[in-house]
């Protein structure tokens, strides 16, 4: 055989030994010949921070920084930028990375940030809006009661009389329309994460050379007369610019200290912000800043109630089926001509016994060839395994079902006073923990506005939503 030689056959072949796994490098260009490739936490960590498109969106990790939309920041600008070394940056989120176990499914799961889109359309579902308008409405419903007290040595610029203070606060919150605000912050911090309002000052520019000047609420921060109103700002306009990520001894760490809003640089003095449900530090950057919303903490309850309410809906429709025991081989061995019977066929004749069945009392068949019986599915218990997706459901945000649903409980001396009074107490915190601080910072706004200085003694009250029902007085008898 010409070509064959047999001593090839005795040569020592080189061995091949099963390389370990290794990622695809990305392609070098053509200029990096020569220099040396980046540590291979530079890789993974430019790797990570990657914009995900719709095909690689399965590579993207829950790490990577939240990306806003054109427009909100200038170009030119680089978003965001952060005090400490990059090298220590790198370092941690690539740890952050080695140490959380492979999860594909990490978005599926809800675990990572969803985007503003992705929950703006969560939030056209009512099982996903109905509890945030609920805890929203709950909570601002009673609304609050101010009240004050003389001071030892009251400020010359405050008027004398306390209820004249008292007064003159409520006339100029309900100018500014706090309570509408308030409900619709806390409708945003619960629908995306995160809710801002953002303080118009008559005397500041809507553009960043005014907008970025810091606005200390002191008499001198703040000039009489110059608070011209209040406006909501939702978060997909809104990203941080600059943060401080060097030392968690200091205040500002991992705070913003100023925000783009839709291509001006706004401080965060000028920006209220409420964050119900924070997270980690690790996946701040990740949340633009914001915490997880109710909504995507609803999430997989909502999909177990609408799997489970279709198939309840499925089973329901299809109780009962005909079933026709026929010959099968001589129905299939029939021709299928225009001169042939349409009823002769296996589907034709199951599509006749279909129609004479519908709505029909009598069911005719075949004597000795045939027989038909109706297969009906039992339907108990599949109202109990509805009410368990419910109830699963409402146990997230902790709202009865009463309040939810308007569904009452059944039985005997049923009431759902107790969960109720439960679910009083869980607003009442709320309200103390993120109303009160946005409340707060509000009124010593309102009061630097109208007299130039703030009243030591002022105090806000929420106003109680559990109220006890007067029972009749007996009438006296004549």
């Amino acid at each position: 055989m010409p070509g064959f030689s047999l001593t090839r056959l005795f040569e020592k072949q080189p061995t091949t030994t099963a390389r370990p796994r290794q990622e695809p490098a990305a392609p070098r260009h053509t200029s990096m010949a020569g220099k040396t490739s980046p540590h291979w936490l530079t890789r993974l960590w430019r790797a990570s921070h990657t914009i995900p498109t719709p095909d690689d969106r399965e590579t993207a990790t829950p790490f990577s920084p939240y990306r806003p939309p054109p427009g909100v920041v200038p170009e030119g600008h680089d978003q965001p930028s952060m005090d400490s070394a990059p090298t220590a940056m790198m370092d941690m989120a690539c740890w952050a990375m080695g140490q959380t176990a492979a999860q594909p499914s990490w978005m599926a799961d809800g675990l990572g940030f969803l985007g503003y889109p992705t929950l703006a359309q969560m939030a056209q579902r009512a099982e996903f809006r109905k509890p945030c308008d609920v805890i929203a409405r709950e909570a601002t419903r009673e609304w609050i009661s101010l009240s004050t007290h003389n001071p030892d040595h009251p400020s010359p610029a405050l008027p004398s009389d306390p209820a004249a203070r008292l007064h003159a606060l409520d006339v100029e919150m309900k100018r500014l329309n706090v309570r509408e605000l308030l409900h619709q912050q806390i409708l945003d911090s619960l629908l995306y994460g995160i809710g801002h309002i953002w303080l118009n000052m008559a005397d500041t520019p809507r553009t960043t050379y005014g907008q970025t000047l810091p606005l200390p609420l002191t008499p001198h921060g703040v000039r009489r007369g110059t608070l011209a109103g209040l406006k909501n700002i939702e978060p997909v306009w809104t990203t941080p610019n600059a943060y401080n990520a060097d030392s968690p001894l200091q205040d500002d760490y991992y705070r913003p200290r100023n925000w783009w809003v839709q291509g001006s640089l706004v401080h965060r003095d000028r920006l209220i912000s409420m964050v119900p449900y924070g997270v980690s530090d690790l996946f701040k950057p990740s949340f633009n800043f914001g915490g997880m919303s109710l909504t995507q903490q609803l999430r997989p309850y909502v999909h177990n109630f609408l799997r489970t309410r279709n198939s309840i809906s499925n089973i329901t429709a299809n109780f009962s089926r005909l079933v026709l025991k026929t010959d099968m081989g001589g129905l299939m061995a029939t021709g299928t001509s225009d001169e042939a019977d349409p009823t002769a066929s296996i589907t034709g004749r199951a599509s006749f016994m279909q129609k004479i069945s519908e709505g029909q009392d009598i069911i005719v068949a075949d004597r000795q060839n045939e027989d038909v019986s109706i297969v009906a599915t039992p339907l108990t218990g599949l109202a109990d395994l509805q009410s368990q997706a419910m109830e699963a459901m409402a146990s997230i945000p902790g709202i009865p079902l009463v309040k939810l649903f308007g569904i009452t409980p059944n039985g005997l001396n049923a009431s759902s006073a107790g969960e109720i009074r439960v679910f009083y107490d869980e607003i009442a915190a709320f309200q103390e923990a993120h109303m009160r601080p946005v409340l707060s910072r509000l009124l010593t706004l309102i009061q630097l506005n109208l007299w130039g200085d703030t009243d030591p003694a002022l105090e806000i009250t929420f106003k109680p939503l559990w109220q006890q029902t007067t029972q009749p007085q007996p009438s006296e008898a004549s």
